[in-house]
């Protein structure tokens, strides 16, 4: 059994990130970052890469592009180095069973590897440094290829491993009543989170295209950003945003064009959920499993309006990373809950086996004690693991426009109203990070080709703006 050292370690994920979050939610950007780096700064090993990842994005979002992207590096090592899905550990990390799930070294999804890389490349690009943001654009698309060709074939190979070590396993989980409980959990994921069809990320496919399109060398890169664009489309069907920017691609015209970026809301958090399964032990009949369940955040902006001289666009939401992340969950479920079957059971049989030592003593207390704690563990057997990245947003949405003559855009929607200058004559990103509708947003702004990002905080475009700032 592996034991928790210290609150910090113990605390589920959730607990740990509220700091930061509540933060967020009230627009203290800089406050958001030292919560977050007060929780990374705890020392607990097993959270090494899910805290570089909150850190990294909190420090994104604050406009502290240069942490951030070292941040993320370090996240980005930690995971090659102690959880590549290459090496051959990876599964055995991935079937190792505790009966506290929180106890185990966090490796990382491979959306985490994807979204890692996606970020330092909007960091890079931020600090006017696009040959940076390639070579981690191409990293994200490698994260991808991995996760196709063997991410998703190592968790299986985990599982089967698992089944091969546990031999209860599948003749527990093919019983109703594990069914029944499963089925209430889960049964609705499907509904409630739609996800994506294969292992790619529409926004990081989106991103690429548009840098390609934007530094690219050559037809080759061209066509590059056409197949990545179409396959956007394939994977969303039809899109406004996506179709414009593909039309406009394929035109081969490179008059200079401003790209906006709304990134809104929060990816999901896991919530723990708890019921009954069979245990096939005639003195303990059942026990009790906990597992993580996905749970959608509400409140993301929608869309924005983009207008910027006589040309306008509607935002259109090119990624729900709810879909993104429960893809790969609904993947890993066969194996997360095999792990906590696996766990249960090995706890019941321990329990059993003090049960049956205190009635070989004469000790009455002893073993009334030891019968309490047998109850206690048939209720609570297993401790669900609900670490995932709550800092990534919800939705991607983007849009284009030319890029105005007289270098002001103006941005109207569920994130506020903003004006924000950009260049006339060269190709730019605006980038707003909006915790809520309604709520506080911030904005950055850079060219895309070699001048570094400014908070594109001038120009309120109305006088009720909120205060603190036309972006907040």
């Amino acid at each position: 059994m592996v034991a928790c050292g210290g609150f910090a370690g113990c605390a589920n994920h959730n607990d740990r990130a509220s700091g930061y979050l509540a933060d967020l939610e009230s627009g203290r950007w800089d406050a958001a970052v030292t919560s977050a780096e007060r929780v990374a700064s705890d020392d607990t090993v097993r959270n090494e890469i899910i805290d570089a990842l909150e850190l990294g994005t909190v420090q994104r979002i604050a406009g502290r592009h240069d942490a951030s992207d070292a941040t993320l590096g370090r996240a980005w090592d930690t995971m090659k180095r102690t959880a590549d899905p290459g090496s051959p550990t990876f599964v055995d990390t991935l079937a190792a069973v505790a009966v506290n799930e929180r106890a185990l070294d966090y490796v990382g999804t491979s959306y985490d590897r994807v979204m890692c890389a996606t970020l330092r490349a909007l960091d890079a690009l931020a600090l006017g440094d696009p040959d940076s943001a390639r070579v981690e654009l191409k990293r994200a698309q490698f994260a991808q290829e991995d996760a196709e060709a063997r991410f998703a074939e190592q968790i299986e190979a985990a599982r089967v491993q698992m089944a091969q070590n546990h031999e209860d396993l599948t003749r527990i989980q093919n019983d109703s009543d594990f069914q029944s409980g499963f089925e209430a959990a889960y049964g609705d994921l499907e509904a409630r989170f739609k996800p994506y069809a294969g292992w790619t990320n529409p926004f990081t496919d989106w991103l690429t295209a548009v840098l390609l399109h934007v530094d690219g060398g050559g037809s080759g890169d061209r066509n590059r950003a056409i197949d990545l664009l179409r396959r956007v489309r394939g994977t969303l069907g039809d899109n406004p945003a996506v179709d414009s920017d593909l039309a406009f691609i394929e035109s081969g015209v490179r008059s200079p064009q401003t790209w906006v970026i709304l990134e809104s809301g929060f990816a999901p958090r896991r919530e723990e959920v708890s019921f009954r399964i069979p245990a096939f032990i005639p003195e303990m009949p059942f026990i009790g499993i906990a597992l993580p369940k996905l749970v959608q955040v509400g409140g993301a902006a929608t869309g924005a309006q983009i207008r910027g001289g006589d040309a306008t666009a509607n935002t259109a939401i090119i990624c729900d990373m709810g879909s993104v992340v429960a893809h790969e969950f609904q993947a890993q479920l066969p194996l997360i809950t095999g792990r906590a079957i696996a766990s249960a059971v090995a706890k019941a049989a321990a329990s059993l086996a003090a049960n049956l030592a205190a009635q070989q003593t004469e000790n009455g207390w002893a073993l009334l004690a030891t019968m309490v704690a047998t109850n206690v563990y048939g209720y609570a057997t297993t401790i669900a693991d609900l670490r995932t990245w709550r800092t990534l947003p919800r939705y991607y949405a983007v849009a284009r426009i030319p890029a105005p003559a007289d270098g002001r855009v103006i941005i109207d929607g569920d994130a506020g109203r903003h004006a924000i200058d950009v260049p006339a004559d060269r190709d730019a990103m605006i980038v707003i990070r909006s915790v809520r509708a309604g709520g506080p947003a911030i904005a950055h702004s850079f060219k895309l080709t070699g001048e570094p990002a400014t908070l594109a905080s001038a120009h309120p475009s109305a006088p009720d703006s909120p205060s603190k700032g036309p972006f907040r």
